[in-house]
């Protein structure tokens, strides 16, 4: 994807002669051979041939388009024949316009050969910058000017999405490509602030979550704050939109709780409510669900194709837990109160004083909610089976188990949960410690998983999901998809992501050499992958 090498820079014959001019401009719009090192590559399409300017000499034979992923180094090395000339002889400067066909430049370096991180958007079709190199004989005053154009390429694919603050009240966008996270990758790229180089500013506020999904035609990334909801282009990182853009209807205020998503159908949760548009098809987000439950900010929602039940929650006003067999307008989108079965474990209808502090699907549909009593302090694991395929509407899912974790070291302090879906196995992070719930029999065993070094806190934790997990229609996923933590971590000046892979079916086993670590960002608040 990357050239390397080495090319040779000569330049056209002109010769001008008997011309009374102190300082002579010689402007040669030519494409000229160049070094092109690690971050970039060229379109050898030229066929000009070798020209000598007295003084200085280039090959004009081989390069026509420069073309350079965005966020990597341009580097330029010219072979230049000074014929005589001494180095202390020679002035040299490269700029390049800042839009497309502008006229607006700016200086870029003033040595010899260039070394030029590009953070241009991505051009357009038929859309170039244009990279001027100035070489000036102090000794006659001569300039030599040759301009190219050059082509900006996307190059911020499949990988992880960091979203982090410096200030603690607005947030920067950073990503990471690695083999682990990116397919037919072998390189480790970390680019920083992407967001910020792009827009020229930060985005307000702090974000708590992000999520990937198609906006129409567009791929974008869906983030929100306490106060707002916005997205960014994926294609070159620019600034979508935010609030009332988004929306086919005004809100009357913007507090978002969540964002999820099931098949063919993007969730917005916020006042209470629950609001399901397949974007794949729409580009704005349409009306909430009509309910008289109170939705909180941590539901499970089943991913799969054609679940028996897509949403189950746990109401914290009410105090029951509440399902939903369907988001599709063609199927049941009531919002029901799961019912007290006989041979239920507990009883779903009266469970007063929790609050939600995790909640997730397995692969067979079963769903899982972790509670916690505010006023004794119970921590509490209830579990629901799938429910039962039925006609017009499916019957609720029933409890299955009810596991008291209330003793769980550290669990009281715990703020970052992560369910596996394939295996009984819960992940909870305190400040410092990860540790493994197995819940595989009627008494789980919690023990501990990992410890962060010292002088770094915890800032969050979740399973290493592809974006369109768990539906593919084409393709494998990541060998680590479904089979890692992503951890990230603070020690009051930098923020660091973790991938955890994981082994042992069932045990959850950290795999300790093979843990990889990504640093250089601020405190991290939200992390998301994208394809």
């Amino acid at each position: 994807m990357i050239a390397h090498g080495t090319f040779s820079l000569k330049s056209a014959e002109n010769n001008l002669k008997n011309l009374k001019m102190k300082k002579l401009l010689y402007i040669t719009l030519i494409a000229f051979g160049i070094g092109l090192f690690a971050s970039s590559c060229y379109d050898d399409d030229s066929t000009l041939d070798v020209n000598a300017i007295p003084d200085i000499t280039l090959d004009t034979t081989g390069v026509a388009t420069l073309t350079v992923y965005q966020f990597e180094n341009l580097k330029v090395i010219p072979e230049l024949d000074h014929q005589g000339l001494s180095e202390s002889e020679l002035e040299y400067e490269w700029k390049i316009n800042l839009e497309p066909n502008d006229t607006i430049y700016e200086v870029v370096g003033n040595e010899r050969d260039l070394d030029f991180l590009v953070e241009f958007k991505p051009n357009l079709s038929g859309n170039f910058h244009q990279l001027v190199y100035t070489v000036t004989n102090t000794r006659t005053n001569l300039d030599h000017i040759f301009a190219w154009p050059v082509k900006v390429l996307n190059n911020i694919g499949e990988g992880l999405v960091v979203a982090h603050t410096e200030d603690g009240a607005t947030t920067d966008i950073s990503h990471i490509m690695s083999p682990s996270v990116t397919p037919d990758y072998e390189d480790v790229s970390v680019k920083h602030n992407v967001y910020s180089a792009i827009n020229g500013s930060t985005i307000p506020g702090i974000t708590k979550q992000m999520r990937y999904t198609k906006l129409g035609r567009d791929d974008v990334m869906f983030g929100i704050t306490e106060t707002s909801i916005y997205t960014i282009n994926t294609l070159d990182y620019t600034f979508g939109g935010s609030n009332g853009d988004l929306f086919y209807a005004e809100r009357s205020n913007y507090e978002p709780q969540a964002l999820g998503g099931v098949n063919q159908g993007d969730l917005y949760l916020a006042n209470g409510t629950i609001t399901s548009t397949y974007l794949g098809a729409s580009t704005k987000i349409g009306l909430p669900f009509d309910s008289d439950f109170t939705a909180p900010d941590i539901i499970a929602a089943n991913g799969v194709s054609n679940p028996i039940v897509v949403i189950s929650f746990y109401d914290e006003v009410n105090g029951q837990f509440v399902y939903q067999p369907s988001v599709t307008p063609f199927g049941d989108n009531t919002m029901y109160a799961t019912p007290n079965s006989p041979s239920g474990a507990f009883d779903p209808t009266t469970q007063p004083g929790y609050v939600n502090l995790a909640a997730g699907v397995s692969t067979t549909g079963e769903f899982m909610h972790l509670l916690k009593n505010n006023g004794t302090g119970e921590v509490a694991l209830f579990t629901f089976d799938e429910g039962v395929s039925g006609f017009p509407t499916p019957e609720a899912p029933k409890p299955i188990a009810k596991f008291d974790l209330t003793g769980a070291p550290g669990i009281d302090e715990a703020e970052n949960f992560a369910f596996l879906d394939d295996q009984k196995v819960m992940y909870y992070a305190t400040s410092t410690k990860v540790y493994a719930v197995l819940y595989g029999t009627a008494t789980p065993t919690i023990e501990e998983r990992y410890t962060v070094p010292s002088g770094e806190t915890i800032t969050t934790l979740q399973v290493y999901r592809q974006a369109d997990y768990p539906v593919r229609f084409s393709g494998e996923y990541m060998p680590l998809n479904n089979k890692a933590l992503i951890m990230s971590t603070f020690d009051d000046t930098t923020g660091r992501v973790y991938l955890l892979p994981y082994i042992n079916t069932g045990i959850g086993n950290i795999d300790t050499p093979n843990i990889e670590i990504f640093s250089g960002f601020g405190k991290i608040t939200a992390i998301a992958t994208q394809l």
